[in-house]
């Protein structure tokens, strides 16, 4: 298991109600994707190409104001069909987002969020380097 796999597989174990966890690089390129099973996916390959890439191009106009209020940790997004949180990965040069979607009728988004956070933040985020 690549460090890429093993990142998205943690993350999709963290709670039943994720649909859908990805890697994005710098420039917006899907690196790894990771789906729960059986799931009949949202969009297709090409507007996944396309999510992956705004949601870059989205998170680094946030980082434009971060000398003034921080960096972004994450940002939230409730669609009619799909919860969706881009979480910038800054301590990495190979890659900048992890993306992940939620079911709309899901556990309550911030207690996974804060799952997920935990265990980018103890677990799987600062052992990366040395796993990689």
């Amino acid at each position: 298991m690549d460090l890429h796999d093993y990142i998205c597989d943690r993350v999709q174990k963290v709670d039943r109600s994720i649909r859908y966890v990805g890697l994005a690089n710098k420039m917006g390129t899907r690196i790894e994707d990771h789906y729960r099973n059986r799931l009949e996916p949202v969009l297709k390959e090409n507007e996944l190409d396309l999510s992956a890439l705004e949601s870059v191009l989205r998170m680094n106009l946030r980082c434009d104001m971060q000398h003034k209020l921080g960096k972004p940790l994450y940002s939230f997004t409730l669609y009619e069909k799909v919860k969706r949180v881009t979480i910038p990965l800054y301590n990495s040069s190979d890659y900048q987002i992890l993306m992940i979607s939620y079911d709309i009728n899901g556990e309550n988004e911030y207690i996974i969020l804060e799952k997920v956070l935990s265990l980018l933040k103890k677990d799987t985020y600062n052992n990366l380097q040395s796993i990689y």
